[in-house]
């Protein structure tokens, strides 16, 4: 797993921007130390490629999700909203076991997996914008949009985000609903 420290040195900041999250906000949750210690030390990108946008303390991250909207039932409390996806649903961390997910609020609020953990997150945001450029080279600067990738380029992404996180292309998740949009 990438460290926060590693992270900040390996993430694209002048492209991407990050966001940070209020330290004595973070550790009133029950996250594990490695999860706040990530939250605090490095934050998570700003906007990321595919289509994530992350919010700051300030502008509303960081919190938890039934606090960010005022009627959510009682049973999400368990989870610390931290952004979006593209479609507007809530990506979250679960505080129950620290894995990130997302909130398919067109899909009744179907809890969609992304990642085990904060710090896999953030490598595979790493390897998912390294990806990216690979397609733009092979395939040209419209590529990714029109979602045309080799399958080699596609074997590579899986067994990079498999290395990461063995759990991140399990049927129905986050990452294999994105990889299966290229044709």
């Amino acid at each position: 797993m990438i460290t926060a420290k590693d992270f900040l040195e390996e993430w694209k900041k002048e492209t991407y921007g990050l966001v940070d999250f209020d330290k004595k906000v973070i550790e009133l949750f029950s996250l594990t130390k490695e999860t706040k210690d990530f939250l605090i030390e490095a934050g998570l990108p700003e906007s990321s490629p595919p289509f994530l946008t992350f919010e700051s303390s300030i502008n509303g991250g960081g919190v938890r999700l039934t606090d960010k909207y005022v009627n959510v039932e009682e049973v999400y409390s368990k989870f610390i909203y931290v952004g979006y996806t593209g479609s507007g649903a809530p990506i979250c961390i679960d505080e129950e076991n620290d894995e990130v997910i997302y909130i398919d609020n067109e899909n009744d609020n179907e809890e969609i997996f992304i990642n085990s953990s904060i710090s896999q997150l953030a490598e595979s945001l790493i390897v998912y914008v390294d990806f990216i450029e690979k397609i733009k080279n092979v395939k040209g600067k419209k590529a990714y949009f029109e979602r045309n990738a080799t399958k080699e380029l596609l074997s590579w992404i899986a067994n990079r985000l498999q290395k990461i996180d063995s759990d991140s292309l399990v049927q129905g998740s986050f990452w294999e609903e994105e990889l299966s949009t290229f044709n």
